[in-house]
């Protein structure tokens, strides 16, 4: 296990009648980053990983310390005094025989020390997880948790970068008995605790400041790190709002988990990457800590109690430091906290020891679920789905700077823009105009409507405006157009519909002219129909009005990951009658069909009975492959003894 920074988390407080808050202190981020290159730059050398994960489980099974072994391990040791320290390297037989590790030097976690080597039960799993440690480099999965711990509080603080000194919490809305969702470090000093009324707050520190962090602009701040985490892996899942209990258990706002597979080889290291996203988020002023590991709610728990970059090597090591971890670092229901304390239940190995029967029918489904998350188990990544950006470009030459011209230039692009927009069930929220020109440095330009829109001539006229107004120092060369949208009403997009190019009208006119010239059955369209013959399953059927198309959503939703590999879809196509084929002859039967249609291979039969009310159709299928690579669909006429061709297959 490579420590590459290890500072103990700023205690988690809660309220038992409230909801689950936390209090941190942000320390000044430059130390944090010597201090992590350094750590870095310090590491130790930890033997091959058979050796370790065969050490760690030999370490697991004595409940009363380690194994005496020449393997240089980095452990949590205690001093005889209750203090730990992690991260150490020492040597096994070297190190003071009255030096015990945590685990056992504290009652609290004898509650959980795994069985005996000689329970053939743990033996299985041992072996199983033994086996999966040293297949690591090629078939373990890696995933990566990044935590922004109180992502409420670091967003309202840098809205109000002046707070920093003072006691800040973070409340539900502007009115005295608010509830208290997030408290800094100042403010838990004045002992005021998440789940508290502002007005309770205040009367613990007069000089209390508050602010409210609403859903949407939560939503859009985790939106805006989602953009930045994909330049360091595609498949990212962010933690949403908790809705419900088990929601709660699974993650809170400000928790993500990333892909880290084909990161090594541009980033030379899991340490580097790690550290190349924490400088990216302390870029938009976020603190943030990055757990490389095996298993996702493992990462997170670890997450939650350390700062900076933590890369673990084993399952065993992983399993083992998660399973110190507190509970009172977790994002549980308060109910289920209270209940669990009450109990002397306060880490994460000793509720993984209980068994999740009794769980469930003691605390509820979240505490069974809470257990089901941590244990042995693959839980998939659910990643968002990355959607291409609505933009476009335009050259122009010669350049430009003639701002009539620009505008109807602008004109010309963004229709296209706004009808993708609009496929997309979106309105626009945002015009991003970038101008490229010939002799000076780009022009960015962020227009913004009053509220969503699908308008053209209203986004028109914004752009002229801001054009009057700007004064450009060289002629443009170059225009790029990037539009942001949100969801739009259905009212938005039949408004738009209505005011596409496509010009329904017009269509009917064009129409009933066709039928005027070549007769009132000239213009139909097909039907299905309930019947087993292929030339019987539709109608044509005469048209008068026409419409926009509405077509139905066929395969998985554009929320759920597409599947890696999907059969091809193939068409039959109908000729308009059975075409009558030769008899097939006894001798040479790729010879059947006329050159250079020369059969390759059939398939078949397959049956087809109908019309037995009158008089009885009887047809064997086939599709027959040619040596042009053509699928031809034939079938066999068993009362007429004939053969013809159906259509084919694209």
């Amino acid at each position: 296990m490579q420590v590459v920074e290890d500072e103990e988390r700023d205690e988690q407080t809660t309220n038992e009648g409230g909801t689950v808050g936390q209090h941190v202190d942000l320390p000044q981020r430059e130390d944090e980053q010597r201090h992590d290159h350094a750590e870095l730059e310090q590491r130790h050398h930890v033997g091959p990983p058979h050796e370790r994960v065969a050490q760690a489980l030999l370490d697991c099974g004595q409940p009363g310390g380690l194994r005496h072994a020449s393997t240089t391990r980095s452990l949590r040791l205690g001093d005889g005094v209750g203090r730990r320290h992690v991260g150490h390297s020492v040597r096994h037989r070297e190190r003071d025989a009255g030096t015990v590790p945590s685990l056992a030097q504290d009652d609290r976690y004898r509650a959980f020390s795994a069985p005996p080597l000689a329970d053939p039960a743990w033996l299985d799993s041992s072996r199983a997880l033994l086996s999966c440690s040293v297949n690591m480099s090629g078939s373990v999965d890696r995933t990566a948790c990044i935590d922004v711990p109180a992502l409420p509080l670091q967003l309202l603080l840098r809205r109000e970068p002046a707070w920093v000194d003072a006691a800040v919490v973070v409340v539900t809305d502007d009115r005295p008995q608010a509830e208290v969702l997030w408290v800094n470090e100042a403010a838990n000093r004045s002992r005021i605790r998440p789940g508290m009324s502002y007005a309770a707050a205040q009367s613990l520190d007069a000089k209390v400041r508050a602010g409210v962090v609403g859903p949407e602009e939560l939503d859009e701040r985790i939106d805006e790190i989602v953009d930045r985490l994909k330049g360091f892996s595609p498949r990212i899942e962010a933690a949403g709002r908790p809705r419900t209990p088990l929601e709660e258990v699974e993650g809170a706002p400000g928790t993500f988990w990333l892909d880290p597979s084909g990161m090594v080889p541009l980033f030379t290291s899991f340490e580097h990457w790690g550290h190349a996203i924490r400088q990216a988020l302390d870029a938009m002023g976020l603190r943030a800590t990055v757990v490389v590991g095996f298993h996702r709610f493992r990462c997170r728990a670890l997450a939650r109690v350390r700062h900076g970059v933590w890369v673990l090597e084993d399952p065993a090591i992983e399993r083992k430091a998660a399973g110190e971890v507190p509970l009172r670092a977790l994002t549980l229901p308060a109910k289920l906290r209270v209940g669990l304390d009450r109990l002397e239940i306060r880490t994460l190995g000793q509720l993984l020891a209980l068994p999740a029967p009794d769980l469930r029918a003691r605390f509820g489904e979240a505490a069974a679920y809470l257990h089901t998350c941590f244990s042995d188990g693959w839980t998939p990544l659910r990643p968002k789905v990355l959607v291409d950006p609505v933009r476009t470009t335009k050259q122009i030459e010669p350049p430009d700077d003639d701002r009539v011209r620009l505008v109807f230039l602008i004109k010309s692009m963004l229709h296209d823009l706004m009808v993708e927009l609009a496929d997309r069930g979106q309105a626009m929220t945002a015009l991003l105009l970038h101008l490229h020109l010939e002799h000076a440095e780009p022009h960015e330009e962020r227009l913004e409507p009053a509220r969503p829109t699908l308008d053209e001539p209203i986004v028109i006229d914004l752009v002229r405006l801001r054009l009057d107004a700007t004064t450009l120092s060289s002629p443009v060369r170059e225009i790029e157009l990037e539009l942001c949208g949100v969801k739009a009403s259905s009212g938005q997009l039949a408004l738009f519909r209505t005011q596409a190019r496509r010009d329904l009208d017009a269509a009917e006119r064009a129409l009933a002219r066709l039928r005027a010239w070549l007769g009132p059955e000239a213009v139909t369209r097909s039907r299905l129909r309930e019947r087993h013959l292929p030339e019987t399953s539709f109608d044509w059927e005469a048209i008068s009005t026409v419409g926009f198309a509405d077509p139905k959503v066929v395969g998985n939703p554009l929320e759920q990951e597409l599947p890696k590999v999907e059969p091809a879809h193939l068409v039959r196509r109908l000729l308009s009658h059975p075409l009558p084929l030769p008899p097939l002859p006894t001798q040479e039967p790729e010879a059947w069909l006329a050159p250079p249609e020369a059969m390759h291979s059939m398939l078949g039969p397959y049956r087809v009975l109908a019309e037995w009310w009158m008089t009885m159709v009887k047809r064997d299928y086939h599709f027959m492959e040619t040596d042009t690579g053509d699928l031809l669909w034939v079938f066999f006429d068993r009362a007429k003894q004939s053969w013809c061709q159906q259509g084919l297959v694209d």
